[in-house]
């Protein structure tokens, strides 16, 4: 690993502590001209590093740049194993991450962006995905599960999203069936999911979840300026990545014992909307989420159960 990234390793753990040139030197056995090149290289590249007279150099606290360092630190022990990738630019996260697939045999990974230039959501409608004031990242999943189970993913999603923006700003979103986060009516919030099917035994062998989040994005295109908002916090988007990427996994690691608080967080009981399952159009009352996260709507031709469909009004 090259000297800035160990140095940067090091100050993600401790933002906001001076580590004088001195003690890095000693530290990684390398001189302190070498610390000074590879802190110049770290402030070259954005990140907000500030030499206090000869003190040293500290990391600030509103350093936002984006960092697999960065990521690992906030991550924690238990997640050694997830593959993290950052990019300044990307068509979409979930087609670097499908790339990845056919490129790695990762089990867990995480790829992370600045910026998207074709950023998607459901029904290959645009995710607008501007630098510098959004969050957009996929996670790599080998789930081995039926079709039908995976929309579980997805819902388990929207819940790590909901609670990583919680504990991170301090702002509670509220879910759209089935993947969407809403704050004060407008979505801040995407989730696409993608997956590989083995058609031949109806299994997952892979899956990529997108989830693109408005954090302090402020301008939007006249389309979706009256249905689209930001958190309006500023917070480490690593942060806030990590806590995304970890509470998803632990999710899945307990078996998708989040469904309580998936239904909590739904906005739409007792709502009228209408729905569309692909073929026929509906309108009728949310009457719940079923155990496998299924919308149950109550229409006047009676209850439907739907694991698959689009939300068209509400």
């Amino acid at each position: 690993m090259p000297l800035k990234n160990d140095i940067l390793t090091l100050m993600e753990t401790q933002r906001g502590r001076l580590f004088s040139g001195t003690v890095l030197a000693e530290r990684f056995g390398v001189s302190r001209n070498a610390v000074w090149k590879a802190v110049n290289a770290l402030k070259d590249e954005g990140h907000l590093i500030t030499a206090v007279g000869k003190k040293g150099y500290m990391l600030s606290e509103e350093n936002d740049r984006l960092s697999a360092e960065a990521v690992r630190a906030a991550l924690g022990a238990g997640f050694d194993d997830v593959k993290i990738l950052i990019c300044n630019e990307v068509d979409s996260t979930n087609d670097a991450a499908k790339r990845l697939l056919t490129e790695e045999n990762v089990s867990r990974a995480a790829i992370i962006a600045d910026s998207q230039l074709c950023g998607r959501g459901r029904f290959g409608r645009e995710f607008y995905s501007p630098a510098g004031t959004g969050l957009y990242l996929s996670v790599v999943l080998r789930p081995d599960k039926s079709f039908r189970e995976a929309v579980m993913y997805t819902a388990a999603a929207a819940v790590a999203a909901a609670r990583a923006i919680e504990r991170t700003t301090g702002v509670s979103t509220q879910i759209k069936w089935i993947n969407d986060l809403y704050l004060g009516g407008r979505k801040v919030c995407g989730i696409l999911t993608e997956a590989d099917t083995d058609f031949e035994t109806g299994r997952v062998r892979s899956m990529v979840i997108g989830i693109g989040i408005n954090v302090t994005t402020v301008s939007f295109p006249e389309e979706m300026a009256d249905k689209a908002a930001s958190i309006g916090r500023n917070v480490p988007r690593c942060r806030l990545a990590a806590e995304i990427i970890g509470g998803l996994y632990r999710i899945i690691d307990n078996e998708f014992d989040f469904l309580d608080e998936y239904r909590e967080r739904c906005f739409l009981y007792g709502r009228e909307i209408g729905f569309s399952d692909g073929s026929r159009s509906f309108r009728g009352t949310v009457a719940g989420i079923g155990d496998g996260c299924e919308l149950i709507l109550d229409t006047d031709l009676g209850r439907f159960s739907f694991a698959h469909g689009e939300i068209t009004d509400f």
